[in-house]
């Protein structure tokens, strides 16, 4: 079905795109960065995995005061684990084993007579202080094992990567890496008449987004070849969850990925968004392969990209799916210049600084428009501006 819109807001086609998105399948694979738990992942190991000291120092028997004792021997992190008998001790290394369940202290060796660092095991030590606590970590006191660690939907960032490698995670369950397949359009670009610059762009965009396989193609404006391209890219060995083109979503009479997507394409809808830049937007299914159209001007695509491409990649990839388009980080801060009201909803770029407060102002110059790429520089976040700011004035805005 296709159909042709004039007016539309952002948040309707925000849902329009998010109605075609799916995560892709998952399966059993290495805990990785960037990959998404598609189950919930449970404890394997318990975290400390036995009874261990927090300190280095002396393990010594129940203490009631300050004493001598005679030192046994030394428990390296690694080694088996001592047990001292009344009127002895161990020397001891931060994280060395404790025998499980012993019940008895770890003198911290400041609070002894005995040197710090490496050195010959002495052959006594005297206690000079009792610690307030044993300095004993007991097996599973941080995770037990099946404790779960993290849900489904959850991004293995370096934090959880590092836990779940802790817990004894070494597999789970997790989204596959999404295949993207990014086309840019205009015989412009095949001539050299015009850089592709559009195309690293959104591929840097993607990357940004997490772990991902991206194939860049780049097309004329030749119906027959857009749909060589496309049928090449959802036909290609492991196939493609998502293509993104850029150009040709107008209603010229070049306008190839309207009129391609428009007459062949299925859930087809081409029109205006009320927004600025960026107004021309269109979508279609190729092959039951989500297709998200782009405009060609280097702004347009760039905000349309933050506002509607990096929110699919994470519902893609497995994330949580965003409520909304605005549904993102976000930061209050104070307008560094004026921000002048518009017609439709305008989504400015803006440089932001942090200096005890934050601020946010356009480039400096004339208003940025669709071809002011030189404008986008050191610009660290969008406000989406619906009636004018004055300078002081406080607003939103949204980092990428």
């Amino acid at each position: 079905m296709t159909s042709t819109g004039h007016g539309t807001s952002i948040e309707d086609y925000f849902a329009r795109l998010h109605a075609l998105i799916r995560p892709v399948p998952a399966d059993i694979a290495a805990v990785q960065a960037g990959r998404v738990l598609a189950k919930a992942a449970t404890a394997q190991s318990a975290v400390p995995p036995q009874d261990n000291s927090a300190m280095d120092g002396f393990l010594t028997p129940p203490l009631d005061a300050p004493c001598s004792l005679q030192v046994i021997g030394d428990v390296p992190a690694g080694a088996p684990p001592l047990s001292p008998a009344p009127g002895t001790a161990v020397r001891i290394m931060t994280g060395a084993a404790v025998p499980d369940g012993y019940e008895g202290l770890v003198i911290p060796v400041e609070d002894t007579d005995a040197s710090a660092g490496p050195g010959p095991l002495p052959e006594t030590v005297t206690i000079h202080r009792l610690p307030p606590r044993n300095h004993i970590r007991r097996r599973g006191s941080h995770i037990a094992i099946g404790q779960e660690i993290a849900g489904p939907a959850t991004l293995i960032d370096a934090p959880l990567l590092a836990t779940l490698l802790s817990a004894g995670i070494s597999t789970a369950q997790v989204h596959r890496i999404p295949r993207i397949a990014v086309i840019t359009t205009g015989e412009e670009l095949l001539s050299g008449l015009l850089p592709d610059s559009n195309g690293p762009m959104l591929d840097a965009l993607i990357a940004a987004t997490g772990a991902v396989s991206i194939t860049r193609l780049c097309c004329g404006d030749d119906p027959t070849e857009l749909r060589r391209v496309l049928d090449s890219v959802v036909q290609a060995e492991g196939g493609c969850d998502l293509i993104v083109t850029t150009g040709g979503v107008s209603a010229g009479a070049f306008d190839v990925v309207h009129a391609v997507l428009s007459q062949q394409g299925d859930c087809a809808w081409f029109g205006h968004v009320e927004q600025r830049p960026g107004a021309p937007q269109g979508h279609a299914l190729w092959a039951d392969v989500p297709v998200v159209c782009l405009p060609g001007n280097p702004v347009a695509a760039f905000v349309s990209a933050h506002l509607y491409l990096t929110p699919l990649l994470r519902s893609l990839r497995g994330l949580p799916r965003p409520a909304g388009p605005l549904d993102r980080p976000a930061l209050r801060a104070v307008a560094g210049a004026d921000f002048p009201g518009a017609r439709y909803p305008f989504i400015q770029p803006c440089l932001i600084e942090f200096d005890g407060t934050v601020t946010a102002a356009p480039p400096p110059g004339p208003r940025m428009r669709s071809h002011h790429v030189g404008a986008l520089p050191g610009t660290r976040g969008f406000a989406l501006i619906t009636e004018p700011r004055a300078a002081g004035d406080e607003l939103t805005v949204y980092p990428y």
